[in-house]
């Protein structure tokens, strides 16, 4: 390349087809930021030795990287590396001295099986992927970096172990362990890890529920869905489990649960091979659980003690084909999922809407369809079924025929799209609960959609594109059957949606630095169009206004 560096300070050049950015060192005194993503004939990284000041480094994509430059390991202004999908990629610098660096991603870089000695200045690094690589075992070392707050192995298929160093990381909130298939124990100290909020151990080995896990008070969501048993190793085991099953299947749970899991939220269970008494009968004790999973286990009956868990607002029983009947539920409970269980005899088959109690109603859904709701059971139903998936921070949207965009929508746009200003410099950046957006869309060419009424096109096709600094987000939102147009036809329809900040978070690692989110709408059918829109962020404190506003009835 020939360009004066002197006062370059940023370098994009995503999918470029350069194979080699410069040859020897060049003088980058003032480069910052470099962006060579899929850039997918790169080869190998150039010497940064002058370029001390850099502080973003983004590979992601480079499919033909094959080595990184020694001197990326001395990068000591360095804050944020990504070489996701660099798939060529099998070792990093063996002498790091990231001592700024706060996010490190290395997902999907298949021919990575070794990780490199962390030392013992890297406790800036909050934020460390390394899904999919080929890691058989972690060094001891990592338990230098006490600054770790989010950590996820997801599908490393060829881990065995963890090091008890590990648990060291005591500012770890998130763990993401699912799809280490060949992992079949935690190692002691689980309860270390003091700030722990999230524990994911899905479609592991582990057979055992750990139990230093009851002592983490700050846990919110554990999963342990697919924990069905040891992995088969040997030919002859293969055999026997081939023809007879697997005589260890199932996951073994303790005999009861602490106290301490009070802030336990979400509990996944699912497809663990549960049968009769292996579910703890003191279920009370997890006094914050607002959904359940329990769906794919081998069980008949559920323990009394569910009707105790008085914030539970989901159970999911589906394909559970031996369950015969259901104990007394909650009165909070919004919505119970025994699709699929063949073998429930209780009338709670039979119907699929039911009223509770005085507070609210739940659905049951089964097999067969269901019946009308009463005068105002289906607003409270959706006011409630809202409420329960915002708290546990799914997508969810729902339709209106409210005439306009409620006022509680501040930015409102003309058009199908509309952007909303981030302030990440801020404080509270950092702490919204998601996005939220309200469509109100009409018929704009009345003869033609008469004339299709009956055909598919009753049903209108919302598409969400989301565009932020980074740029397009490759994730659509779709919705593809919602509620058909109303008969009354001279007004406007309306359509919200709810996005999780937790949505956005798995899409980019750099959400805490966006300064804008834009969004525009498409709909399928070519006879209506999107009028106008409004977008608002949610916070914690504003939950309830957001839900007050989409809510079909006052209050």
């Amino acid at each position: 390349m020939s360009f004066p560096p002197d006062k370059l300070v940023e370098l994009t050049m995503c999918y470029s087809h350069i194979q080699q950015l410069w040859q020897g060192t060049k003088s980058l005194y003032k480069l910052e930021h470099l962006d060579l993503s899929d850039s997918r004939y790169l080869v190998e990284t150039p010497d940064f030795t002058n370029a001390p000041n850099l502080k973003r480094l983004i590979l992601q994509g480079c499919t033909k990287l094959r080595n990184l430059h020694s001197s990326v390991g001395a990068l000591k202004c360095l804050i944020f590396l990504n070489l996701k999908g660099c798939t060529s990629l099998t070792s990093l610098p063996c002498n790091i001295s990231w001592d700024s660096l706060e996010i490190l991603i290395l997902s999907g870089c298949t021919r990575l099986w070794k990780f490199p000695e962390m030392v013992e200045n890297m406790n800036r690094l909050r934020q460390l992927d390394l899904d999919g690589i080929a890691l058989v075992e972690l060094p001891s070392s990592i338990g230098h970096l006490t600054g770790l707050t989010y950590f996820s192995l997801r599908s490393c298929k060829s881990l065995l172990s963890l090091p008890s160093a590990i648990y060291g990381l005591t500012s770890l909130k998130t763990l993401a362990l699912s799809g280490c298939s060949q992992l079949e124990e935690m190692p002691e100290g689980l309860g270390n890890l003091e700030h722990l909020e999230e524990l994911d151990i899905s479609e592991t080995a582990i057979r055992q529920f750990p139990s230093s896990i009851t002592r983490l008070q700050n846990l919110k969501m554990l999963s342990f869905q697919g924990c069905s048993g040891l992995p088969p190793k040997l030919f002859l085991k293969r055999l026997v489990t081939w023809f007879w099953g697997n005589p260890d299947t199932g996951l073994v749970l303790p005999t009861s649960l602490s106290s301490t899991l009070c802030s336990l939220k979400n509990l996944d269970l699912s497809n663990c091979h549960l049968k009769d008494g292996a579910i703890p009968n003191d279920l009370s004790e997890l006094s914050s659980l607002l959904a359940l999973d329990l769906s794919g286990n081998d069980f008949t009956l559920l323990p009394e003690s569910i009707s105790q868990l008085s914030k539970l607002y989901v159970i999911f029983l589906r394909s559970c084909s031996r369950l015969r009947s259901l104990p007394e539920l909650p009165s909070s409970i919004v919505y119970v999922d025994a699709q699929d269980c063949i073998s429930l005899e209780t009338c709670s088959n039979k119907i699929h809407t039911w009223v509770a109690d005085d507070t609210g109603l739940a659905i049951l859904k089964s097999t067969d369809m269901p019946r009308r709701l009463k005068n105002g059971q289906r607003d409270l139903l959706k006011e409630r079924t809202t409420k329960a998936h915002s708290d546990l921070a799914r997508v969810i949207s729902g339709a209106s025929r409210a005439i306009g965009i409620p006022t509680w929508f501040q930015n409102q746009s003309m058009g199908s799209s509309i952007t909303i200003r981030l302030h990440p410099d801020l404080d509270d950046g950092r702490m919204w609960w998601g996005y939220t957006l309200y469509v109100s869309y009409e018929i704009n060419d009345l003869e033609s959609w008469e004339s299709t009424r009956f055909t598919r096109l009753d049903y209108e096709e919302l598409v969400f594109h989301f565009v932020t600094d980074e740029g397009p987000l490759k994730t659509l939102l779709k919705f593809d059957t919602l509620q058909k147009f109303p008969s009354t036809i001279d007004m406007p329809a309306g359509h919200w949606l709810y996005v999780p900040r937790i949505w956005f978070d798995k899409k980019s690692k750099e959400v805490d630095t966006w300064s804008y989110i834009e969004v525009s709408i498409t709909i399928g059918n070519p006879f209506m169009k999107v009028e106008k829109c409004g977008a608002q962020l949610v916070y914690e404190q504003t939950l309830q206004e957001f839900i007050d506003a989409v809510s079909p009835h006052p209050h």
